[in-house]
């Protein structure tokens, strides 16, 4: 194949390159030699090579062993695509004899691997020590982007310098191999002058032009120092892009990227730097791929399992809740229905138990127009019994009402057992109720002064409470709930509805077995207290 020297050499010289230093000599040491070039100087080394030190430059490089290119292949659902040789931006069908790589297919075969059914990801078999800035920018940035779509792993194998690196760096995984070399994150320009040339052999080259920048860096005049600083702002803002790219694609800072000073790492110390993530034999690479893939996908497996199983539990408790509130029983029940659904682990069959056991809320208002009667004034009590009778009307209730004395009229007896200080002191309070004299305000005082019995268990307790009245079946259940507190079934039984009370007859005969005068017997007078309720009665 007709190689195209002019062509090479235009993109080469003049040019910001992304070349680690060592393969920069040897490369201008080829390209000087096919054109013609007696001498390389590089200042910076203090080397100066002729004509026969430029061959033995080549010819060692080449003794190195390199290895063909290699083909697009799959091993194991990972492809491999070689990245070897000088990068260059448009390759084409051009390939020196030193080798190169062009951006331009490794972006198409990078494109094919990620539109391959049988490629899980892609692996870049790197042995390059960079090449142009032209294209490698662009070329990175399309392997960050695919890199969203399919793992791209990185393999320095056993070079991935200056371009190269730019490439790895934008991988989602990079491989060193112990003897790799990698980094070189900096850039590099070449300027040739045959200006002394061409005076030793009296040839005068005259540059018409115009546009006073139109022929910076010719070949045939020695570079002047303003072309030279343009040339460093120029190669010192490719270096800032460079280091900034680097940074983003492995997230190191671009502190941290800068202060690498451009240095080469072997193996181990490119992971120390920050460079390189794990240290392998190449030979296991496409392995270790595979087993890291494997990995990921059992992990997300196991992610999706996890996301179902807090799935399942939200809808188990909303089925839970639902269950409760759209029961049978709850129906004129919904507010202890909805006290029993925010309970921690109250099963629907539990709660069925509970709402079966509470009464229905009333749903007219011939109780409070029983409580509303003048009859009902001082008998509260008997006209809150009245009220919760199944059944009662408005006119039995008054008739009962009627019948029954006002509690004023009620003996001195009844009125101390009847005293909030009376609870839980019963037995005190019925001794001073059989106390000849004693009176309600003096019975108070002791009673307040004595200390309340003993406490009694949960379930008692329980069955004790103001708010149980009432509600007696309720509160049964609720002493049958293992770990069922006082405080909770306090609320659960205000929140229920007042249970139905005893029939109207049984109520009746009650109250009145209760109050009636007692029969006098031979020998026997009746109390004062009895008495008087005996004349109290119309």
């Amino acid at each position: 194949m007709r190689r195209n020297l002019s062509h090479i050499a235009a993109m080469a010289f003049n040019e910001p390159l992304l070349l680690e230093p060592a393969y920069a000599r040897v490369f201008f040491c080829a390209l000087g030699k096919e054109m013609g070039a007696g001498s390389l100087a590089v200042p910076q080394q203090a080397v100066q090579l002729d004509a026969d030190g430029m061959q033995l430059a080549v010819t060692d490089y080449m003794a190195g062993g390199q290895r063909p290119a290699k083909s697009y292949q799959v091993k194991n659902g990972i492809a491999i695509l070689p990245v070897s040789g000088t990068l260059v931006h448009k390759l084409g069908t051009l390939r020196p004899y030193s080798g190169m790589t062009g951006y331009d297919g490794l972006t198409a075969r990078l494109q094919m691997a990620v539109n391959d059914p049988d490629v899980r990801g892609i692996l870049l078999d790197i042995d390059s020590p960079g090449g142009q800035a032209a294209g490698a920018f662009d070329c990175a940035d399309m392997i960050y982007r695919l890199r969203e779509q399919k793992p791209v792993w990185a393999l320095c194998n056993d070079m991935a310098c200056s371009a190269a690196m730019l490439l790895a760096a934008a991988c989602t995984r990079r491989l060193v191999t112990q003897t790799a070399k990698i980094g070189s994150i900096g850039v590099m320009m070449a300027h040739t002058s045959y200006e002394k040339q061409l005076a030793q052999e009296g040839v005068d080259i005259t540059l018409i032009y115009s546009g006073q920048h139109k022929v910076d860096g010719n070949s045939i005049q020695a570079l002047p120092a303003g072309v030279r600083a343009d040339f460093q702002r120029r190669i010192d803002e490719a270096r800032r892009m460079f280091v900034d790219k680097v940074a983003l694609y492995t997230g190191l800072s671009s502190e941290a990227v800068m202060n690498t000073e451009a240095a080469v790492y072997d193996g181990q110390a490119g992971i120390d730097a920050g460079l390189a993530d794990q240290l392998i034999n190449a030979a296991d690479a496409v392995e270790v791929m595979v087993s890291a893939l494997n990995d990921s996908v059992t992990k997300e497996n196991t992610m999706t399992v996890k996301n179902l199983t807090v799935a399942e539990a939200v809808a188990q408790e909303n089925q839970r809740v639902m269950g409760i509130l759209n029961c049978q029983e709850a129906k004129g029940r919904e507010q202890l229905a909805q006290m029993l659904a925010g309970q921690p682990g109250m099963t629907v069959e539990q709660a069925k138990t509970l709402l079966a056991a509470a009464p229905v809320a009333g749903t007219d208002s011939t109780g409070d127009q029983i409580m509303g009667l003048p009859e009902a004034k001082g008998r509260e009590q008997l006209a809150q019994m009245l009220a919760g009778q199944p059944g009662m009307t408005v006119e039995q209730a008054k008739a009962f009402l009627a019948a029954a004395p006002a509690a004023g009229a009620a003996g001195t007896g009844d009125q101390i057992m009847a005293l909030p200080e009376a609870k839980g002191r019963e037995q005190l309070a019925q001794a001073l109720a059989e106390q000849p004299g004693m009176t309600v305000d003096q019975a108070k005082t002791l009673l307040a002064a004595a200390p309340v019995a003993g406490s009694a268990s949960v379930g008692d307790q329980i069955m004790a409470l103001p708010e149980a009245k009432g509600r007696e079946q309720l509160a049964q259940a609720l002493t049958e709930q293992p770990g069922m507190t006082v405080a909770q079934a306090k609320t659960l039984l205000a929140a229920a509805p007042a249970a139905s009370q005893p029939s109207q007859e049984t109520l009746f005969d009650r109250f009145m077995a209760q109050h009636a005068a007692s029969a006098v017997s031979g020998g026997g007078t009746a109390g004062r207290g009895e008495e008087d309720l005996l004349m109290s009665m119309p």
